[in-house]
């Protein structure tokens, strides 16, 4: 059976008509993984054997008539940042290498709960602390579209998984891009939600007031069930939204058009570095996309992505370094443990001083109160992921762009920390292809609480551009 490019709807229709079974589904699943992961190197760990338990009680469950939910007998990889029970627990680092957590993170739980078979653990920038998930002692993640190419970070297994066709959908996490950065890269779908939508318990955190848990998948609307099935108050983690998810916005209507829908768009959001061609291109044609659906573009003024990067780098900075300092007991006592970028990282955080973390919280309060206050008019805000493509594997921390070698943090950051540092929901969406065969993405950032706008609008734009969005790549010398 080939599973390959089946979406989480598509799975549910087959199992509700009973051509096929989640234990055959799994199966499928198994042996592309083998087959293409040698090359990709998305996982740390394959969890076959409990899977297979899985699968088969999902099995069990549909043959007396029972289902969980659309994500019953769905195979989801779980990015190595959140604990799986049983499996490899080191957060991507020799640190804590050897670490086997007993228990799986909430939001793992509440996957299997909705009938999710968890295949195993995907790859990540260690600690979750970077931007292109490569290690320089273990095996990294490659992106699928070219192995050569980094797949982006920190979900970068999760990502290059998803776009492989080797499960429909993964857990991902964003501190200042993470879910979205693999996901244009990669050319999936992925979803940063508010922030405190999903519960952060049981797991690695990188800046505690950043971290935000999502998840990518091949389709706009296979996001909404991992959301949903994830999200909701947790004791475990306070800072956890009370209010509800919003109802989920029908995939059927995708297709009814944005008539009356407010795009922004913000030239104080263009960021510190010129555009490539393929970035350009793809902004146009979503434009386009929109004007044709009947959406309303508008420019608005909003803070300056300089000013926002700027804040962003002592909180996360100061954040992390307190947690391994602190609350992990790590650095510096075991700092050659560290990879050489964590570990420089983690020494220019030990000088941030408590006034520039005050000033950034502060400035923080100032941009949120701004993009608040633009969503009072505004249904989404539209802007690119990335100025360029991907770097490559043997030089991952820079591009080229117009000729100058410059670091891929400053062709992406100014584009995904905005909504970070606001706690806004985002959908990022594969849009085209640049000159260079690669994935080209867009995100849509939403009100607070607006999963459904950004969704509804995402898969209206994915419909519209359907024969433009990448579908299942090639990997290079291991078939299809």
């Amino acid at each position: 059976m080939d599973v390959s490019g089946l979406s989480i709807a598509r799975l549910g229709e087959l199992y509700a008509a009973g051509e096929a079974e989640p234990s055959e589904v799994l199966a499928a699943t198994l042996e592309r993984i083998e087959r293409l992961d040698g090359a990709l190197g998305a996982f740390s760990e394959v969890t076959a054997e409990r899977a297979v338990a899985e699968a088969t009680e999902r099995t069990e469950e549909l043959r007396r008539g029972e289902s969980r939910g659309p994500l019953h007998g769905v195979p989801v990889a779980i990015k190595e940042l959140f604990d799986v029970a049983g499996a490899v627990g080191d957060y991507g680092s020799d640190v804590l290498a050897g670490r086997v957590p007993d228990a799986d993170a909430e939001s793992v739980r509440r996957l299997r709960e909705a009938g999710a078979v968890i295949v195993g653990v995907t790859r990540s920038h260690e600690f979750g602390w970077g931007i292109t998930s490569q290690h320089a002692t273990r095996p990294s993640p490659r992106n699928p579209w070219n192995l050569e190419r980094v797949p982006g970070g920190s979900s970068g297994g999760s990502a290059a998984a998803v776009a492989a066709g080797m499960v429909p959908a993964a857990v991902a996490s964003d501190t200042g891009g993470s879910v979205r950065i693999p996901a244009t890269y990669c050319g999936t779908a992925g979803i940063k939600p508010t922030l405190g939508r999903i519960s952060r318990a049981g797991g690695a955190a990188l800046a505690p007031t950043l971290d935000t848990p999502g998840a990518v998948a091949a389709r706009v609307a296979d996001l909404w069930p991992l959301l949903a099935a994830m999200s909701g108050p947790h004791a475990g983690d306070p800072a956890t939204l009370a209010d509800p998810l919003p109802p989920a916005p029908d995939p059927d209507a995708f297709g009814d058009g944005l008539a009356g829908v407010r795009v922004g768009i913000s030239e104080a959001l263009a960021g510190p570095v010129s555009w490539g061609e393929g970035t350009t291109a793809g902004f146009d044609r979503t434009c386009e996309a929109l004007w044709a659906a009947g959406a309303v573009i508008v420019e608005v003024d909003l803070p300056a992505a300089e000013d926002m990067l700027a804040a962003f780098i002592p909180l996360q900075m100061a954040e992390a370094y307190d947690l391994h300092n602190r609350r992990l007991g790590l650095y510096p006592g075991r700092a050659e443990d560290y990879g050489g970028d964590v570990r420089s990282r983690l020494e220019l955080a030990a000088v941030v001083t408590m006034g520039e973390y005050l000033e950034a919280r502060r400035r923080r309060l100032e941009f949120i109160w701004a993009f608040d206050r633009a969503f009072e008019s505004l249904d989404v805000l539209l802007t690119p992921i990335s100025a360029v493509g991907p770097s490559r594997i043997d030089e991952p921390d820079t591009v080229l762009v117009e000729g100058e070698r410059r670091a891929l943090r400053e062709v992406v950051m100014g584009f995904t920390v905005p909504q970070n540092l606001t706690g806004l929901p985002t959908v990022a969406l594969p849009v085209g292809f640049d000159a260079d065969g690669l994935p080209v993405g867009m995100q849509f950032t939403a009100g607070r609480g607006r999963e459904d706008t950004a969704v509804r609008v995402a898969g209206a734009v994915e419909r519209m551009l359907a024969s433009e969005a990448p579908r299942l790549p090639v990997t290079p010398g291991q078939g299809g």
